[in-house]
């Protein structure tokens, strides 16, 4: 007896903790796929999200493609230029739209720009660090 009840309570626990690693949820699914769809995007990977986005709902991703138009970069990147004084939030913002406009070496000044008026923020500092090692390879 207090083995077939030693055997259900491992059985019972090892199917509870099946489940936390198991995904069973298809939203969680679903958002981990525009996930992966927002970054390659981000990146410029339009190939490789164009094959992601078959899976997606056309609505979740026209809002990320129309505010990231080259048309749409280049007013943010007016807006943000003609903008004074400039903090270091500004200027990561302004390397994210360099970036995505592949202007690269603009896109590093600005960086390096918002790493000198805030080298401890570690979201800065990442991205810093990152064009680093790029500017190596």
């Amino acid at each position: 007896m207090k083995r077939v009840i030693s055997i259900s309570l491992g059985l019972w626990i090892l199917s509870i903790n099946l489940l936390r690693i198991w995904p069973i949820s298809k939203g969680e699914q679903y958002y981990r796929r525009l996930e992966e769809w927002y970054l390659l995007a981000a990146k410029g990977k339009w190939n490789e999200a164009g094959k992601v986005a078959i899976q997606l709902k056309e609505s979740d991703i026209s809002a990320f493609i129309e505010s990231n138009r080259s048309e749409e970069l280049k007013k943010k990147l007016n807006e943000l230029t003609i903008k004074n004084p400039k903090n270091a939030d500004d200027w990561m913002e302004m390397a994210t739209v360099f970036y995505r406009l592949d202007r690269k070496d603009e896109a590093y000044k600005a960086i390096n720009n918002a790493y000198k008026l805030d080298p401890i923020r570690e979201d800065i500092s990442k991205v810093y660090f990152t064009f680093q090692t790029s500017l190596l390879r």
